[in-house]
C-alpha cells in the first residue's frame, strides 16, 4: 500500500467538549489518502478520552505530550511524525467542510515546490449553552506579495502546508516572552515567505469556533500585538529593509501600514 498523501494534525490541550466535532470532520472526508494525528498538550480534562472514542485506529493516532508547553512545542514534535507531501492544521475546537482535504490536494498539487502553503475561507461559529450559531463568513483574498500578508489583519485558514517547505525553514519558532504559547501561526508563515510563496482557494473550507477561551480572545490583545509588531520587524529585516512598518490600534487589535524606505519620513 503506497503512503498517505495528507497528514492532518490536530493540536488541541482541554477541548474534551469540541474535539469529538473535529476527528468526525476528518474521518468523514472525501478524500481517502490520510492520516491523521492528535497531538495533545498534557490536558487536564477528559480530551484525550474522548479522543480515543472517536478515532479510526487504522489512520488516527494520539500522542500525549508529558508536559504543557504550548503549541509551538507540540507542532514541533509532531512535526518529526510527518512523512507525508502535505499536511493541514485543524485545531482542537475547529473543524473543516468533508471536501476539504480533496480540493486542497488537488489544488496543491497543479503549483510548483516553491508554493508552501494553500488557504481559503474561513466560515466562523459563536458557541453558546451547548449550540453552534453561525457567525459570518471570512473570505480570503490572494496576496499579491509577501507584503500584502504583512498588512493583512487575522490568519488565514485552513494552513495546508508543503511538509517539506516546513521542514526547510526548521518548524515553529519558539520565542522568550510566551517560549513559543501564542502567534504560532503567523510566525510560521513569515519564515516560509522568506522563500515561498501561497495559494489561496475561493471555497469555505474551515469552520473557527468562538467559545470564550481561544486564546485569541480579545483579553490577549495586548500581548498578541506586541508578538506582531516584534516579528514583523524581524521579517522585514529579513527581507532587506525595503519597507518600515507604522502601526495602529483602532480598536483592540494592531494594524500595520508599510512605507517605502526613503518616503514619507524615515529611511
Amino acid at each position: 500500500m503506497r503512503p498517505s498523501m495528507v497528514t492532518v494534525i490536530v493540536p488541541t490541550y482541554n477541548k474534551a467538549k469540541f474535539i469529538a466535532r473535529t476527528l468526525r470532520s476528518i474521518r468523514d472526508q472525501t478524500f481517502k489518502d490520510w492520516k491523521a494525528i492528535v497531538i495533545d498538550d498534557h490536558s487536564t480534562d477528559d480530551t484525550v478520552a474522548v479522543a480515543k472514542r472517536h478515532i479510526d485506529p487504522k489512520k488516527m493516532k494520539i500522542i500525549r505530550r508529558k508536559k504543557n508547553e504550548g503549541i509551538c512545542h507540540s507542532l514541533n514534535d509532531v512535526l518529526k511524525h510527518i512523512d507525508t507531501k502535505y499536511f493541514i492544521q485543524v485545531d482542537g475546537d475547529d473543524w473543516i467542510s468533508p471536501n476539504t482535504l480533496e480540493i486542497l490536494v488537488n489544488h496543491m498539487e497543479k503549483k510548483p515546490p516553491t508554493t508552501a502553503l494553500a488557504y481559503a475561507n474561513c466560515v466562523h461559529w459563536n458557541y453558546r449553552n451547548g449550540k453552534n450559531r453561525f457567525r459570518k463568513v471570512v473570505k480570503a483574498k490572494a496576496f499579491k506579495n509577501r507584503y500584502a500578508f504583512v498588512t493583512h489583519p487575522g490568519m488565514v485558514f485552513p494552513r495546508f502546508y508543503r511538509t517539506e517547505c516546513v521542514k526547510k525553514v526548521g518548524g515553529w519558532e519558539l520565542d522568550k516572552l510566551t517560549n513559543g504559547k501564542l502567534l504560532e501561526d503567523r510566525r510560521m508563515l513569515l519564515r516560509l515567505l522568506d522563500k515561498y510563496s501561497f495559494t489561496y482557494v475561493d471555497r469555505n473550507l474551515y469552520h473557527y469556533r468562538y467559545h470564550g477561551k481561544n486564546l485569541s480572545h480579545v483579553k490577549n490583545a495586548g500581548l498578541y500585538n506586541k508578538l506582531v509588531k516584534h516579528f514583523t520587524d524581524k521579517a522585514l529585516k529579513r527581507w532587506g529593509r525595503s519597507y518600515r512598518a507604522v502601526y495602529s490600534v483602532p480598536s483592540d487589535w494592531l494594524r500595520i501600514k508599510l512605507v517605502p524606505r526613503g518616503k514619507g519620513g524615515k529611511k
